[in-house]
Parts: structure tokens; C-alpha cells; sequence
């Protein structure tokens, strides 16, 4: 038995032509989209990496230099508070002394880099975008929690009665641990800020000399002539654990 294959109503050089069109034409439209696709990506890439420069220069490196800058400060005022327990002094003058220990509580802000995660719009660069701008997030999202505790330990310190005379064994007690936490969040927070400074820097968004001036401006009236502008911040991430920053 014998199958005849129909001829095209041209011939088949001419269908050939014809169907070598049609593929040509598929081609550069599945191009065409290619090219706006990746346009389309790249100009979201671009709008991301804009608000993760914002929001990590204009909002967290601030408070992390200030918090450096007042170190000193708290240092020496928890140190007050310490040999005023150690000398048994009257309950109301320590009461009075604690309320004057204020350590600033902000927000440490990270919803452009939720969005960032949730949207996936830089994996398109690789993952050694995504490491690079991970790593001062990592810092800013541990910063939050332990400015919290600082400011519930500075509750505990603050929570004894006003009244005359000296402080019970159990308002000793209780003062005695809140200083304690309160020593270590303020070591959390000074290293932490220190880790994102130098992290962001590294990802291209370094404090400006034009706010660190404006940042001790702002402190020195507040805070007197303990405040001492950090030199410098320069640490090797890699090393640190961020649960160093928790405990």
C-alpha cells in the first residue's frame, strides 16, 4: 500500500518559506517579551534597592551612631547606679536616680526588606545581592528585640517604692539583676550598632559625614560632654553571632 503525502497548494518550497516565517515571527515576539521582562525586573530591582538604601540610611544607621556616640553616658550613669546600691543609699535618692537613667528606645525599621524577601524582586541578581543586603538586616532585626528588653529592664529598675528609708532585701534584689540586664543590653546594643554600621557600609550605604554632624548636634544638648563621636566601626562581620547580640 502506498500513503501520498498532499502537496501544498505552492509547493513545498514555498510552505517551507512560509513556515519558517511563522518561526522567525514566534522567536522575536518570545524575544520581545524577554527583553521586557527582564526591563520590567530590572527598573523593580532598581526601585528595591532604592528603599533598602533609605530606610537603612535614613532611619537605622542614625540611631545606631547616636546609641555609639552615648555609650559613654550610660556607661557612666550605670556605674552611678551601681555604688549608689553598693552604699545603701536612701530609697527615694535612688528611686530619683533611676528615673534619670534613659536610655533612648526607637524603632529599628526593616519593612522594605520584608518586602524585599516576600517579593523575591532581587533574586533575579543571584544570591550574592541577597547575602550582601542580609547581612545589615541581620543586625537590625536583632537590635529591635534587645532595645525592648533594655526598656523593660529599665521598668524592673525603676519599679521601687518612693518612700524614705532604705531599700528591702527585695528591692535590692530585684534592682541588683535589673542592673545587671540593663549592663548587657547596653553591650548588646553598642556592639550590634557597631555590626551594622560596618554590615551597611559594606553593602554600599555608609553613614554620610553630614549626619554623623548632625547626629552629635542633636546629642551634646541632651546628653553634655560625655558623648564621644565613634572614630570608628570597622568589624569583621563574618565572626559575629547574632545570638551574642540576644543574651
Amino acid at each position: 500500500m502506498h500513503f501520498h503525502l498532499p502537496k501544498p497548494l505552492h509547493g513545498w518550497r514555498e510552505f517551507a518559506g512560509e513556515v519558517g516565517i511563522i518561526v522567525v515571527g514566534v522567536l522575536i515576539a518570545l524575544g520581545a517579551e524577554q527583553v521586557v521582562e527582564d526591563w520590567h525586573w530590572k527598573g523593580e530591582a532598581e526601585k528595591a534597592r532604592a528603599a533598602l538604601r533609605s530606610e537603612i540610611r535614613d532611619d537605622d544607621l542614625p540611631q545606631a551612631y547616636a546609641r555609639l556616640a552615648i555609650a559613654p553616658c550610660l556607661d557612666d550613669q550605670l556605674k552611678q547606679l551601681q555604688a549608689a546600691l553598693d552604699s545603701n543609699m536612701d530609697r527615694s535618692r535612688f528611686a530619683a536616680l533611676a528615673k534619670t537613667y534613659l536610655p533612648p528606645s526607637r524603632t529599628w525599621d526593616d519593612e522594605a526588606w520584608k518586602a524585599v524577601v516576600a517579593t523575591g524582586v532581587l533574586a533575579h541578581g543571584g544570591s550574592e545581592e541577597m547575602i550582601r543586603w542580609s547581612l545589615p538586616y541581620r543586625m537590625i532585626v536583632t537590635l529591635g528585640p534587645r532595645n525592648l528588653a533594655e526598656r523593660a529592664d529599665r521598668v524592673d529598675l525603676r519599679s521601687i517604692s518612693t518612700a524614705p528609708g532604705q531599700l528591702t532585701p527585695m528591692e535590692r534584689d530585684r534592682v541588683t539583676v535589673a542592673l545587671e540586664h540593663l549592663r548587657s543590653d547596653a553591650q548588646g546594643m553598642r556592639d550590634g550598632s557597631k555590626v551594622l554600621l560596618s554590615a551597611a557600609g559594606d553593602a554600599g550605604v555608609p553613614l554620610t559625614r553630614q549626619q554623623q554632624k548632625q547626629a552629635m548636634g542633636e546629642l551634646r544638648p541632651q546628653w553634655g560632654k560625655c558623648v564621644i563621636a565613634p572614630d570608628s566601626w570597622t568589624v569583621d562581620i563574618n565572626t559575629q553571632s547574632d545570638q551574642q547580640f540576644r543574651d
